[in-house]
């Protein structure tokens, strides 16, 4: 899909599902979500596909409510773009990571709020806007 595509597709899921709760977007969309507690070097969030061909979403239950909904959107752009069930997160010069961050910022954020269309976001810039907003649950 063309990264004009993607950003075209998740401001249409914000038309459609204005109450960004990205959970419960992904449920709609019959993506099966779940949590782990785990530690955190073992697993953040990841997207599985299932021998039938469905997709699941695994999320770090350890993350605040506002982070699991932020690692939903980047997981989410990775089942709904179809990507392969693995990719490496910590590689940034990936298209599959750089199209899930795409995705994700364009479905939680308004373009508006911005002074560069996502379009001409980079990839760091993409990652950096969601990592800010990622925070572990503090007991």
């Amino acid at each position: 899909m063309k990264n004009e595509s993607i950003i075209l597709y998740a401001k249409i899921l914000k038309k459609v599902f204005p109450y960004q709760n990205v959970i419960e977007i992904a449920k709609i969309l019959s993506y099966n979500v779940a949590f782990l507690d785990s530690d955190l070097k073992f697993l953040i969030a990841n997207t599985y596909r299932y021998n039938n061909g469905k997709k699941a979403i695994l999320i770090n239950s350890r993350y605040n409510d506002k982070s699991r909904n932020i690692l939903c959107a980047h997981e989410l752009g990775h089942a709904i773009l179809d990507h392969p069930a693995k990719s490496n997160y910590k590689d940034k010069n990936l298209n599959h990571e750089y199209q899930a961050n795409l995705f994700a910022v364009s479905l939680l954020f308004n373009e508006e709020d911005f002074n560069t269309p996502f379009i001409h976001m980079s990839n760091y810039v993409l990652q950096t806007i969601l990592d800010i907003n990622i925070e572990i649950k503090l007991n």
